[in-house]
């Protein structure tokens, strides 16, 4: 008797046993929400139109070329020599319009120098104007600003004092500084600056004189001096009109170019700190994730439960539950440590509260807090075996990077195709808001739309359309980012294509070749599943979006409905909940879109049943990405900024902006090597537990295994595989299976039967015989474990017995036409 209508006896295994086969990435992938992918196609097409058609009928050219008084481009037609738009009358300009939407330009060949004059033409205000301040080019305009004063110094000393003399000094004690600063008393201690050369022109010393001076000040280096100190002159040219227009458009501009010219000086450092430094610091750290995240956890478990402690105990002091004599005993330790205790502080710790009512509050909420902590600790304690198991998890994610280190460069690629999106939608939204109304009636006057007004609809319309289309992509880009990650991360663990690499990283996952391999079965099958998450998030922001713009309209209307005002806080509020929750499980859906390769909905249900299963663990697993995330985030920047200092302490002025520069470019790099490093962990989590249930572990390493407490693999995991290998009719593989099942427990009925089956396919049904009656010592009152070993009975010429079995099998409606036929044929045998 074959073993092929066997395989066939309990439906309820089938599934297990395909999974068991094949837990992980699929070999042969199918493609996922297809008619979601027309749609994302179909909406993509469509905005490629709009840009078409808004770049032909709107003025991109004012991107980069301003206009002059009489309307003409600066490097177009009329004004091809005069690139650059001067604006000599800003003055006037403010006044006329205070956000400079119409402003009196001139077209020149270069941006002017100060106290240069410029002639005017055509429709002209004036013949021509005299350059007051200096401008630099942004985008062919001549931008003005405040240049920095021209700042001098030079050392002077006060003790011992200056001895003044009219002819040449002898001695640098000799060389004086100024009268009408009343530096007059000190004398210089290296060579004066022109400010002081200046003044002494002043007080009528002759050239000789000065020169005599500055020599002898030049060899005052070493000598004796008590007491220093530093004049410093500042010389500045401002307009003799210092209006408040001209103060907000030089407090602009004059950063800005401060800016600028800081950040030109210094990009090397900026970006071998902001970018490679964080990179690679980032990386060590991650990597020492699971020798720092114990210690760490641990430290912030202790101040957690201190604060609540402290908080505790002076709710009961106040409450007059504890005399305070602790609090006391607390403040004199503090003080032994110079540590100062605020006098309120100190009435908390060892005075209750003289309010009778107030003291009956805090004893009650001391009372509940005690327990909410003792709570907290058996919690923490409960969850031993999480931790351990995110500890493993955090080892693995380590181990992963190193052997894939280009998975680092995986957000960097997606950033810049987000960023040049971000361009085309900027382009876009130009284009609509630079045509004119005429230029677009004629070019959808096929859409029967008509009048001013239905024209200005329609372009708000597409502007609409293309905002909407960018938050889509940007939430596309995100899903893209975790497919891939989960992709890469779930092939090498259920297939070890990276295994032989162990600690080093490979050629190819340094150059990408995993990651890239991902990445094109992403858009090759998933696109679809990807863009029907990121159309889900995309349908819950674009409300909130809808709702701040209300928000804020009302503000500005001084809107005082109390009623509608709390309705669209509520609404708010609500709205950001789901958006959290709708995140966070369409995050869990890209991963399990590529681990098990089937369609968004579905992987979404897998989320699901993860969470219920597993909710302590998903929970901890966020939390500790979270705090881990939020140290590298800020330890980076810090850091990073810290060498900065170093390197610049002796000019202030330029360490300010590289600072920032390195701080936001730091936050960046950090985040986004944090975040690959949460994707890596969240899809060794969902691959960990497909093993565990199915497989019993068989494709974790040990660290993982161990956390899970997995020694030789779970009994049901043992049972699927021997049934899978009996499929495969390996029968010798599959009885160690079994037996090592019935090791781990004698009383799981399913490698008993497994074991007669095996027995059945060998012929031998004495021995089938016995493993059938013990799975039906162990469970009567299965059905399938009767209708099986009535089957080896008919075989053995045992009939009546056998009949015996399959009319009770046949009476369940489980089985039955199974039991039905195994009934006829024990009749036909009698």
């Amino acid at each position: 008797m074959g073993c092929c209508c066997l395989s066939h006896q309990s439906a309820e295994i089938e599934e297990p046993l395909r999974i068991r086969a094949n837990p992980g990435p699929p070999p042969r992938r199918r493609c996922t929400d297809f008619p979601c992918c027309i749609l994302f196609a179909a909406v993509l097409v469509g905005n490629g139109i709009l840009l078409v058609l808004f770049g032909q009928v709107g003025d991109l050219r004012r991107i980069d070329h301003g206009r002059d008084h009489d309307g003409n481009l600066c490097g177009l037609g009329t004004q091809a020599a005069r690139a650059y738009a001067f604006y000599p009358d800003l003055e006037t300009d403010f006044a006329k319009d205070p956000s400079l939407r119409q402003r009196y330009g001139i077209c020149l060949p270069a941006c002017p120098a100060v106290g240069s004059t410029v002639e005017d033409y055509g429709n002209m205000r004036q013949a021509e104007w005299v350059v007051l301040q200096p401008s630099f080019a942004v985008f062919g305009r001549c931008v003005p600003y405040q240049r920095p004063a021209d700042q001098s110094s030079t050392k002077l000393c006060a003790s011992p004092a200056c001895e003044p003399t009219v002819v040449a000094p002898t001695k640098p004690q000799q060389v004086c500084g100024l009268k009408r600063d009343g530096t007059d008393k000190y004398w210089l201690l290296e060579q004066p600056d022109t400010s002081i050369e200046d003044g002494w022109r002043a007080e009528g010393a002759d050239s000789a004189l000065i020169s005599a001076r500055a020599a002898m000040a030049a060899t005052s280096k070493g000598s004796d001096c008590r007491q220093q100190l530093r004049r410093e002159a500042d010389v500045s040219i401002r307009p003799l009109d210092d209006s408040v227009a001209y103060n907000l458009l030089t407090s602009v501009t004059s950063p800005v170019y401060s800016v600028g010219n800081s950040i030109s000086r210094n990009y090397a450092l900026i970006l071998g700190l902001g970018v490679a430094g964080s990179a690679v610091l980032s990386v060590i750290i991650m990597l020492l994730f699971p020798v720092c995240a114990p210690p760490v956890l641990l430290s912030l478990l202790v101040v957690v439960f201190v604060a609540l402690i402290l908080t505790d105990y002076v709710l009961f002091v106040q409450g007059g539950i504890a005399s305070g004599r602790t609090g006391a005993q607390l403040q004199q330790f503090l003080s032994s440590l110079s540590i100062t205790v605020p006098s309120g502080a100190e009435s908390l710790l060892t005075q209750a509260s003289s309010n009778q009512a107030t003291m009956q509050w805090f004893a009650v909420s001391g009372c509940l807090l005690a327990v909410a902590i003792m709570l907290l600790a058996c919690t923490v304690l409960s969850l031993a075996k999480q931790f351990r198991v995110v500890l493993a998890l955090l080892s693995e994610a380590g181990n992963m990077i190193r052997r894939v280190p280009s998975l680092l460069a995986l957000p960097m690629i997606l950033l810049l195709s987000l960023a040049l999106f971000a361009i085309l939608l900027m382009l876009g939204l130009l284009g609509v808001a630079t045509a004119s109304q005429e230029q677009v009636a004629s070019l959808i006057g096929g859409l029967n739309i008509q009048g001013d007004e239905a024209v200005r609809k329609f372009q708000q319309g597409a502007a609409g359309v293309l905002i909407v289309s960018f938050i889509w992509l940007y939430f596309f880009h995100v899903a893209i980012y975790h497919n891939t990650i989960a992709l890469t991360v779930s092939r090498w663990y259920f297939r070890g294509d990276l295994q032989e690499h162990h600690m080093c990283p490979s050629l190819g996952g340094c150059l990408g070749g995993p990651v890239a391999i991902s990445l094109l079965q992403a858009f090759r099958y998933h696109v679809g599943s990807l863009a029907f998450g990121a159309l889900a998030l995309t349908a819950c922001t674009v409300p909130r979006l809808v709702l701040e713009y209300v928000e804020k309209h009302a503000k500005e209307t001084g809107e005082q409905n109390a009623l509608a005002a709390a309705v669209r806080c509520a609404t708010r509020c609500c709205l950001s909940w789901l958006h959290c929750c709708l995140q966070f499980v369409t995050e869990y859906a890209y991963m399990y879109v590529a681990v098990i390769g089937e369609p968004f909905c579905p992987s979404a249900c897998k989320s699901f049943q993860l969470f219920t299963k597993y909710p302590a663990q998903v929970a901890l697993n966020t939390l500790t990405s979270v705090v881990l995330g939020f140290l590298v985030c800020i330890g980076v920047p810090f850091a990073l900024v810290l060498a900065a200092f170093f390197e610049l302490r002796d000019s202030w002025v330029n360490f300010q902006p590289v600072a920032v520069c390195v701080i936001i470019l730091a936050y960046i790099i950090s985040r986004m090597s944090v975040g690959v490093y949460d994707a890596i962990l969240t899809t060794l989590f969902i691959c960990a537990m497909r093993d565990e249930e199915y497989c019993g572990g068989q494709h974790m390493g040990p660290e993982l295994r161990q956390a899970l407490q997995l020694r030789g693999g779970s009994r049901e995991a043992r049972t699927l595989l021997g049934h899978e290998l009996v499929a495969l009719e390996k029968y010798d593989k599959a009885i160690e299976q079994y037996r090592s099942a019935i090791d781990v427990d004698p009383r799981h009925y399913g490698a008993w039967w497994g074991l007669g089956r095996v027995c059945q396919c060998q012929e031998d049904l004495v021995q089938a015989k016995y493993n059938f009656l013990r799975a039906v010592e162990i469970n009567g009152s299965n059905q399938v474990l009767r209708t099986s070993l009535g089957m080896v009975l008919q075989a053995l010429g045992e009939p009546q017995r056998a009949l015996q079995l399959v009319n009770r099998a046949a009476e369940s409606s489980h089985c039955r036409a199974l039991a039905l036929f195994q009934k006829a044929a024990c009749g036909c045998r009698c």
